[in-house]
């Protein structure tokens, strides 16, 4: 069952309660500030979600997403990792990527480093094209 949390121009947000898994899409590309914001606002709701779905996992849809600058690149290795894998205990996080190899690098990166640094406190992460192998990875999680 879909439970839609919350949308704005920038992001829409909802709970897949089967899996479960929160699953948030960004609507257009964000500047800096709002592109920080979004995932601050982000990390509250899937705090709030948690409560009532045990083990409740993410997914971030990042097609829209656009290219992300090397400062952004370094808050989400420096400030995001933390607010997602530490202070809201995400153990399992998924991101759908879309088409624009420069604007993918950015997620990729992130995923990439963060899996090596998380891996031995059982964050598991994934990184797809689509959102139906995304789903098919977080079912068997």
């Amino acid at each position: 069952m879909r439970i839609d949390l919350k949308e704005d121009e920038l992001i829409k947000t909802y709970i897949d309660t089967e899996i479960p898994v929160m699953i948030h899409s960004w609507l257009r590309e964000p500047s800096e500030a709002e592109f920080k914001a979004g995932l601050i606002e982000l990390q509250k709701v899937y705090l709030e979600q948690k409560k009532a779905y045990e083990n409740l996992k993410w997914l971030a849809d990042t097609k829209l997403l656009g290219q992300r600058t090397y400062e952004e690149e370094q808050w989400l290795e420096q400030v995001w990792e933390q607010l997602l894998f530490g202070e809201a205990g995400v153990k399992v996080h998924a991101v759908i990527l879309g088409d624009d190899i420069f604007a993918d690098y950015s997620m990729e990166k992130f995923k990439s480093l963060a899996a090596k640094k998380h891996q031995e406190n059982g964050v598991e992460l994934g990184v797809f094209l689509n959102g139906e192998n995304a789903m098919s990875w977080l079912k068997e999680r």
